[in-house]
């Protein structure tokens, strides 16, 4: 999620404003309360909306990838990308439940002065297997973020000489920090439900129903990520409330119908998407689906609609969307929201016969 300043238009002949609009992000980057970064591939995000999401799959080790560009148009542009991996940790003796493990890593740089968000986070979870189609998760994070900024784009008053901008006299500014290093912690629960249950040795996907509740809390010790030594700048914590569903409709169709809530500080912001998948080969070795979806993601003033379309062929996943602007940015973004691609690949184990009934889910 984030939050632009303002509006507005530049030209080489309207240096002033230029000059105001640098000292007014440079205020709003190092003093205001920040906002996490949004996708709206919110079912292709597990990790990021909540560390017991991690081993919540069918297989033994998932690899994802995110990739997202919005507001390209402008100059207060955002780039963001991620990769993640889990795996679970299953032992014969682990007859209702499992751990797992996972790592990601995510970057984010927006606007003029280039405001930077690394984030590495370290995940554990553990499942345990309610009844047969029921499964109840637990997760933690534990992570480092470095948040910073560059000058080079930033052009100030003191550069001003009275006719044109003039890099080479002193900005007169100080700034003694340019990047800050913190702790970052997390935690929450997920509900699975499936229609497929334990000791089908095969997944055919003829029971492909299932549907994922939960709530990730990011950030809950609100880290300081001031610039300054003297400012007090916490990140707020982050509350991902989510439910995401895939309903079998008959041996080829499903319906897709995904919701999720970030509420952060003052900020809160909604992701619906509804779509229809159809499995074209459900042959094993051969198993290709498309999906087709729309969502929409709103807050208090509106933001964008999103069409996507997914390709599944065996245990990999591709996906784009696209985003198109309604909010009133929409005079400086002309509806073009942004970009955003996924992929993912499952890497799933043979076992001997006695270990099959640990646990599986799709």
């Amino acid at each position: 999620m984030h939050k632009t300043c303002t509006t507005f238009k530049t030209t080489l002949r309207n240096t002033k404003s230029l000059f105001a609009t640098g000292l007014i992000c440079l205020f709003f980057f190092s003093c205001l309360d920040a906002q996490d970064v949004h996708f709206s591939q919110i079912h292709n995000t597990p990790l990021y909306n909540n560390p017991a999401q991690t081993g919540v799959f069918g297989g033994d080790i998932r690899f994802m990838g995110n990739y997202r560009n919005q507001w390209s148009r402008v100059p207060v542009d955002f780039t963001t990308f991620g990769v993640a991996a889990d795996m679970k940790f299953i032992r014969n003796t682990a007859k209702k439940g499992f751990f797992a493990g996972g790592i990601q890593f995510f970057y984010d740089r927006a606007g003029l002065t280039k405001l930077t968000l690394m984030n590495l986070g370290l995940f554990g979870s553990y499942t345990r297997q309610l009844n047969d189609h029921s499964f109840a998760s637990g997760g933690v994070m534990i992570g480092g973020s470095q948040r910073g900024f560059s000058l080079d784009g930033v052009r100030f008053d003191n550069q001003w000489n009275g006719d044109v901008v003039d890099l080479s006299r002193p900005n007169g500014e100080n700034f003694p920090n340019t990047s800050k290093l913190f702790m970052d912690l997390g935690v929450g629960l997920n509900y699975r439900w499936q229609s497929l249950e334990p000791g089908e040795l095969v997944d055919r996907l003829e029971n492909r129903s299932k549907i994922d509740a939960g709530i990730g809390i990011y950030h809950f010790h609100t880290p300081n990520q001031g610039f300054y030594e003297e400012d007090d700048a916490p990140l707020e914590m982050r509350l991902s409330p989510y439910i995401t569903s895939i309903i079998q409709l008959d041996d080829e169709v499903d319906l897709v119908a995904d919701l999720l809530a970030q509420f952060q500080g003052q900020y809160t912001e909604w992701v619906g998407i509804i779509g229809g998948k159809l499995h074209l080969d459900r042959d094993l070795g051969n198993q290709w689906a498309i999906q087709l979806e729309l969502g929409y993601r709103f807050d208090d003033y509106g933001d964008a609609f999103f069409p996507g379309i997914e390709v599944f062929y065996n245990n990999w996943q591709a996906g784009v969307t696209y985003d198109l602007n309604v909010s009133d940015f929409d005079i400086a973004t002309q509806r073009r929201g942004g970009l955003e691609l996924s992929i993912r690949y499952i890497i799933k184990k043979v076992r001997p016969l006695p270990e099959h009934k640990i646990c599986p889910l799709i």
